[in-house]
């Protein structure tokens, strides 16, 4: 009997050990896996994702200024969004023109109802420029 209970004390202990060296191993493997994850560098946006999102917010902005009746201080995001529809359409050619000309429109629009017709005038000609 002592024979059977010394047999069974040491299976119960040696599949003790196994579990907890197994379960040590798995935490040590995922603390390494977190580890190289935190110093892994973040992946990159691309450039023309960075300007699209950029210029998507300065139409919004100026659209949300234009609609609030502030159209004098919509002339700051009008320049930035048709700034950054130029580059996008010089980062990706053949596309974004359509979103250029608009941005190039609203800014003229805006210059013009400020009274700075040279400056709409400006625009205007790149509009026709890009025709």
């Amino acid at each position: 009997m002592d024979d059977l209970m010394h047999k069974l004390v040491s299976g119960a202990l040696s599949g003790g050990l196994i579990a907890l060296v197994g379960g040590l191993s798995v935490l040590v493997r995922r603390r390494r896996v977190a580890r190289a994850e935190a110093a892994a560098p973040a992946p990159v946006e691309d450039l023309s994702q960075t300007l699209l999102r950029q210029a998507r917010e300065a139409d919004r902005s100026r659209d949300e200024l234009v609609g609030q009746g502030r159209p004098v201080e919509a002339l700051d995001p009008a320049r930035a969004a048709a700034d950054l529809w130029r580059r996008l359409t010089e980062v990706r050619q053949g596309r974004f023109l359509a979103e250029r000309q608009a941005a190039l429109a609203r800014l003229g629009e805006l210059l013009a109802a400020a009274g700075r017709p040279d400056e709409a005038a400006r625009v205007r000609q790149e509009i026709v420029g890009l025709g």
